[in-house]
């Protein structure tokens, strides 16, 4: 932690939420580089330092400073909406970081507890991650290996390619591999930057000879060697022909080899992604039929709950969606004042979202490494009276018993940020003790409006609802009957550019018996 009197000099201080999760969060390491600038000022006015040492160090503080005026906060949530620039942020601040490190030794208590407060290589890992997850999801819009017309800035360096491939070779992810290396390998060309061209062949000749492509790591192993001999390297020349040879085998002989090793034929590789086929079409905007798709018209209307006061002068806008959980949408049931309460109250208590890892997927055989990146943080009714209203509100329009109701859980999706298929209900009632049976419905608030990417889908009726400021989405979690209804599995789909505010509110089924009563169709 800083010391007391830092704290009260900057007010900086991180929670233990995801950074790239939160624009807060991102603003604080822009507060805490220009605190390490001033530190580091004092530093070397203060300590007898070499001539180099020093000019370095002046170099940092320098940029840092800088930084932390070009990333105002009015800018801020601009400069980091790109996937690339939330990435290479990250990139840069651990290099920097690193190398300040380095050049000042022991430092001081300040600098030392300054320094501490900065993010760890994790959140590089996540920003990478996300760039990963969106080319994966949403394919060309998304694949920043190449220049645009309209941006030809957001786009991945030599160097961020092959670390970004690296980061799939650890994660077992050979396509995504093959993508970013492939990519490295031509720019590494282009720049004849021959040290760095030769590490991505190497890694290009396992991960094809992996997917079964031994034509092209054939053509790679022909180029290796021809640069070894060129440098007089004999020894790795010769262990290079030894598998050239087993290649040229494995192909059938020489003359077929010589034919695949030209590359004329594209290369396999069988895709490790994680995303249904139905969640992968709905978030990229496509439309999706299923059986359970709505075939009549659904209707737009404004309902007071038999002229309940909270709504009668003021009606709730409803929008139906898909009948067969009454999934439907409210339009403009925050204003902007209970919008910034709610992510307020929320902000200072923000904690990294719960990942699961490695359990099979809810439609079948996929295996989930991760399914969720987002911050939580729980906003209580007692906290606030405009936040009891709030409540109030939504317990009116569902026409459910407030008591039964959690907490609105407040979530921040930064770039990348996801929820993979998921049910609000459980089979195991126990699972969620203090608040009597299962989840009954579900109420979403829409916080902002999303620059691109972030909807919540349903795969199994074909539906997609697109985040808008101030409205929600809401829908009934069981049938009346009690038992669950497994049509309403859902997801939120990851942004791809901006950042992404939403709340949840669960109700549940105690003192709510007679609000929706069982019917005489098992089915409803």
């Amino acid at each position: 932690m800083l010391p007391h009197t830092l704290l009260l000099l900057t007010g900086v201080i991180l929670t233990n939420s995801q950074t790239l999760n939160s624009l807060d969060e991102m603003y604080k390491v822009v507060e805490l580089k220009s605190v390490l600038s001033d530190q580091l000022d004092e530093y070397i006015h203060t300590v007898a330092l070499n001539g180099k040492t020093k000019e370095r160090l002046q170099k940092y503080i320098s940029k840092l400073h800088n930084e932390s005026i070009s990333l105002a906060k009015e800018k801020l949530e601009e400069e980091m909406s790109h996937p690339v620039r939330v990435y290479r942020f990250f990139s840069e601040l651990m290099t920097d970081l690193a190398d300040i490190d380095k050049l000042i030794g022991e430092g001081t208590d300040e600098i030392n507890d300054i320094m501490e407060q900065f993010p760890k290589d994790d959140e590089l890992d996540l920003a990478a991650d996300a760039i990963i997850r969106l080319q994966e999801l949403y394919g060309d819009i998304a694949d920043f290996t190449l220049p645009r017309e309209n941006n030809s800035k957001d786009v991945l360096t030599a160097n961020e390619l092959f670390d970004i491939g690296s980061r799939c070779m650890d994660n077992n992810n050979t396509c995504g591999a093959l993508h970013y290396m492939l990519r490295a390998k031509e720019l590494f060309e282009a720049a004849n930057d021959v040290d760095s061209l030769m590490m991505t062949l190497e890694h290009l000749v396992d991960l094809m000879e992996q997917e079964g492509n031994f034509g092209y790591a054939l053509n790679y192993t022909l180029l290796q060697i021809e640069y070894y001999e060129s440098v007089g390297e004999q020894e790795t020349v010769e262990v290079l022909k030894d598998s050239a040879e087993e290649y040229k085998y494995t192909l059938g002989g020489k003359l077929r080899a010589k034919k695949k090793a030209t590359l004329s034929e594209p290369y396999n590789c069988e895709p490790s992604t994680y995303f249904n086929f139905n969640y992968q079409q709905l978030c990229k905007g496509e439309t999706v039929i299923t059986e359970h798709t709505d075939k009549k018209p659904l209707h737009c209307h404004l309902y007071t709950n038999n002229n309940h006061p909270l709504l009668r002068l003021s009606p709730a806008k409803i929008e139906e969606i898909n009948t067969a959980f009454g999934l439907s949408f409210a339009h403009d049931v925050l204003t902007e004042r209970e919008i910034e309460l709610l992510k307020q109250a929320a902000s200072s208590k923000f904690a990294a979202s719960k990942i699961v890892e490695g359990r099979e997927d809810i439609d079948g055989s996929v295996i989930q490494q991760q399914s969720r990146s987002s911050n939580t943080g729980w906003v209580f009714d007692e906290e606030n009276k405009v936040i009891q209203e709030m409540s109030k509100r939504v317990a009116t329009i569902l026409n459910l018993d407030i008591e039964s109701a959690e907490p609105f859980q407040v979530l921040s999706y930064g770039i990348g940020g996801f929820y993979l298929q998921h049910y609000d209900w459980d089979e195991d009632e126990d699972s969620f003790p203090g608040f009597g049976g299962n989840r009954i419905a579900t109420w979403i608030f829409y916080l902002n409006d999303v620059k691109e990417g972030g909807a919540t889908v349903f795969p199994r009726i074909g539906a997609a609802v697109w985040p808008e400021k101030g409205g929600a989405a809401f829908w009934r979690n069981l049938h009346y009957n009690g038992t669950p209804n497994d049509l309403n599995l859902h997801a939120a789909c990851p942004v791809l550019k901006g950042y992404k505010w939403a709340s949840n509110k669960w109700f549940h089924q105690h003192r709510n018996e007679f609000k929706w009563p069982c019917k005489l169709d098992s089915e409803l």
